[in-house]
């Protein structure tokens, strides 16, 4: 079990480390602030130990106090106020420190892991839920930051000032120094043991609150299914169970931390006792004076401060370990599309492609594609068809790269695309999905998305994309503010948008996936026009499951099982018994050709 703990947090310690060494400045700077507050603590108790022995000690009141001791009280007095203005400082710098080193810490973890999560495969967001992705950029790197700036200080404190504390007890009465620190041992067993039942409940923990915001976040982003089939009840006993489950982990991590509090106040509580004990025998020896025992008495209730904040923090850092655990998995994921050194990165592509006996599969067991083999010209619009799960829109994924092939190659202007630089390859090919996706933010920005532009080149392009006149006839034109994935847009509207955006950035290539599936026909025809302009001079893939739509290529390519079975002009191919004839059948296309024939 153990060496199966070392092994699953050997990432979270790696990141932590890396952070440590980042920050060591900061670590550094709160680390001297924190000598100042724990000088300022150790000295603290010894002015009324110096005005018990040597103002009022041995003195049976009334008493005079005599200049001297007047002179002694004034310097006391003063050293009261320094070690208060010694510690103000100490407590300023240190969180000024910490605060700010927390922060910094939370934004590069932030930075960094949604860098990551853009340079990992589809493949790996594909099993990924989204919502729990999230959780990763928000609340998990703001409690790594946190446990920094607020847990690491106060224990490097807390250690420093009990070491201080023992030091001073164990020169101070050798006896009473060791019967005050005989808990220390017990302390930290109890400590590990706790730390480590903390840690494990606050992992799954914090793994439900992962599932809790996926299904949330896919529940609220189908809304309208919901709401359609009637299946609140049904989404909110799911979400209900989580947050049931989440909440019962939440209760045992508070069952543990009240446990543990609980025993390092027994814990403190028997070391005041022996030091109240043993203190007055000692005094009554003469061994010790009896200022010098209220130092002890200070040392040792605030020795027991100290271990608590030890305790206190130690979960915190134990909580904030399994959040570090599920940055550090994110950052160590390797489903990367690598690029090779030297990578293709210049020059404006052709058009010509080919795949080369690709094989692909998303599962081992379940393969896509089976050794395809096409070529397409530059300029050539070919049309690839088939039915549901024949492997057509891998075909376009590929070409995109969204996803290198298992086995094969394929090419774009005779390059190898894994010997193509990503960025230049997503220059090269323009990608039209079925359904268009748009951000927050106003038409132009969407239709710009990724790229700088002028507003006459962004008009320009909507006008192209047969999008010009419904942009201006809303309230506020180009500069109209859309609403989560375009709300208030019809389907042909969103695409014509859609459609602009691949013109603005005038790609050789184009990719179009299912363009004008869910359309009606006035939106189609609409579509088509905007399609048909940007088709125009580009090497165009189009995959479809529209004969008429696949009919306007210069040659169409059917797949079946992953494989080509059909090759050629749509007008031979329909006049050629076959997939495709049948297909064009059953979609009402084959007017021109006799019945049965």
């Amino acid at each position: 079990m153990r060496s199966h703990r070392s092994t699953a947090d050997a990432p979270a310690r790696r990141l932590l480390r890396s952070i440590a060494r980042t920050h060591a400045g900061a670590l550094a700077g709160a680390g001297g602030a924190t000598i100042l507050i724990t000088a300022a603590e150790l000295a603290a108790p010894w002015p009324l130990k110096w005005v018990i022995d040597d103002v009022v000690g041995g003195k049976a009141p009334p008493f005079s106090i005599t200049g001297p001791d007047l002179r002694l009280l004034a310097a006391l007095a003063a050293a009261v106020v320094g070690i208060a203005l010694l510690s103000a400082l100490g407590t300023y710098t240190g969180e000024l420190w910490l605060k700010r080193s927390g922060e910094q810490i939370s934004h590069e973890l932030r930075v960094a892991t949604y860098a990551h999560l853009q340079r990992l495969s589809l493949a790996f967001h594909d099993r990924r839920a989204k919502g729990d992705l999230v959780t990763h950029l928000t609340d998990d790197a703001n409690r790594v930051g946190e446990a920094f700036s607020e847990s690491v200080g106060a224990i490097i404190q807390a250690a420093l000032m009990m070491t201080g504390m023992i030091v001073i007890s164990l020169l101070l009465d050798p006896v009473l120094g060791l019967a005050m620190v005989a808990v220390v041992p017990v302390l930290a067993v109890v400590t590990i043991h706790y730390r480590r039942l903390v840690r494990s409940t606050a992992r799954r923990q914090r793994a439900q609150e992962g599932q809790i915001a996926s299904l949330a976040a896919e529940s609220l982003s189908a809304m309208r299914l919901v709401q359609a089939s009637g299946s609140e009840q049904y989404e909110h006993q799911r979400v209900a169970a989580q947050s049931e489950e989440r909440r019962r982990y939440g209760t045992q991590v508070a069952v543990l931390e009240a446990r543990f509090a609980g025993l390092i106040d027994v814990l403190g509580a028997v070391a005041m006792a022996l030091v109240l004990v043993i203190g007055a025998f000692r005094v009554s020896t003469g061994a010790m004076t009896a200022g010098s025992i209220v130092v002890f008495g200070q040392y040792s209730r605030r020795l027991y401060r100290p271990l608590k904040d030890i305790a206190k923090h130690s979960t915190k850092i134990a909580k904030a370990m399994a959040r570090a655990e599920r940055i550090a998995e994110v950052l160590a994921a390797d489903e990367v599309l690598a690029e090779r050194p030297g990578a293709h990165d210049t020059g404006r592509a052709f058009g010509w492609i080919e795949l080369s006996d690709v094989h692909f599969c998303y599962e081992p067991a379940r393969p896509v594609l089976r050794g395809l083999s096409i070529a397409i010209a530059a300029g050539t619009r070919v049309a690839v068809i088939g039915a549901s799960g024949a492997g057509k829109s891998t075909v376009g994924a590929l070409l995109a790269r969204f996803y290198d092939p298992t086995a094969g190659q394929v090419y774009l202007d005779g390059c190898d695309l894994r010997d193509c630089s990503l960025r230049w390859v997503r220059q090269q090919v323009g990608v039209l999905l079925q359904d268009t996706v748009l951000l927050t933010g106003s038409v132009a920005d969407n239709i710009a998305y990724g790229i700088d532009a002028t507003r006459e080149q962004i008009e320009a392009a909507a006008r192209a994309a047969d999008a010009h006149a419904f942009v201006t006839a809303l309230p506020h034109g180009y500069d109209e503010l859309l609403g989560p994935q375009g709300v208030g847009l019809s389907g042909g509207q969103r695409q014509r948008l859609g459609i602009a955006r691949v013109l603005l950035r005038d790609p050789p290539v184009l990719l179009l996936d299912e363009p004008t599936t869910g359309l009606d026909a006035a939106s189609e025809a609409t579509v088509m026009a905007g399609l048909e302009a940007l088709m125009g001079g580009r090497t165009t893939l189009l995959v479809t499951h529209s004969m008429a739509l696949a009919s306007r290529a210069d040659r169409v390519i059917v797949l079946a099982e992953g494989r080509a079975v059909q090759d050629g002009p749509p007008d031979t191919l329909l006049a050629t018994p076959g997939l495709f004839r049948r297909l064009a059948r059953e979609q009402g296309l084959l007017g021109r050709i006799a019945e049965g024939a």
